[in-house]
């Protein structure tokens, strides 16, 4: 039976090299059977990312970058550049046929605790360039039921996410907010940040990046509020 690979561990231990000052490779040397799993794992969480980008097509370079970082913190940098662009390959022919089967190898080649992190990891695809949205919830929701994560650990890594990655929340009104009462609360938390008019403890790149939230948060709940 393959080893369970756990990223706990990898983390755990390429941060010792690091702070030891010598190269990974001459202090984590791996057998080819590891090499294969790691390689394994690593194709099957581009799948998945795939999967979660394709709910709303906006494959952009901030996202790109995510995956790549992620990547190589949790397995190093060779070879990222090429697997990361294999996702255009995914979203292209469609990943839902081989999810399934993602999930399966993950599910024997990881641990439990390895495999919430690839489910936060998934949130933080979706979350990176725009709001979290139901169909990406509903996406990771059935990846994780595939990798038989628990509904209450599921929740917990949602609420971190939609607590705060929500349009409700940026502009600090309820959801079921009268379209004049998200106006109104639109035009407050604008005049709150804009650059000209920002409170002192307020930087002028805060400022702008707040702004641009708030503009977009406005367009997203108009944009929920006006369909049948």
């Amino acid at each position: 039976m393959a080893t369970k690979f756990s990223f706990n561990g990898l983390l755990s231990s390429l941060s010792k090299i690091i702070a030891e000052g010598e190269p990974v490779e001459k202090k984590h040397s791996k057998t080819p059977r590891q090499k294969a799993h790691e390689e394994e794992i690593q194709n099957a969480i581009i799948v998945l990312a795939a999967e979660v980008i394709r709910c709303n097509k906006n494959y952009t370079t901030p996202t790109e970058n995510f995956i790549s970082e992620f990547l190589a913190k949790q397995f190093g940098a060779v070879g990222i550049k090429r697997k990361v662009t294999a996702i255009n390959n995914h979203l292209h022919l469609g990943t839902e046929p081989v999810s399934r089967m993602a999930c399966k190898e993950l599910k024997l080649l990881t641990t439990y605790d390895s495999r919430l992190i690839i489910i936060t990891f998934l949130f933080g695809v979706a979350d990176i360039d725009d709001f979290i949205n139901a169909k990406e919830i509903r996406c990771i929701r059935r990846v994780a039921g595939y990798l038989d994560i628990s509904e209450d650990d599921f929740k917990e890594i949602k609420t971190s996410f939609t607590s705060s990655s929500s349009p409700f929340v940026v502009l600090d009104i309820h959801e079921d907010a009268s379209m004049q009462q998200i106006k109104t609360a639109y035009r407050k938390m604008l005049l709150k940040f804009h650059p000209d008019k920002r409170e002192a403890h307020i930087s002028i790149a805060d400022a702008n990046a707040k702004f641009r939230q708030i503009q977009r948060a406005f367009e997203v709940i108009k944009q929920m509020k006006l369909k049948p």
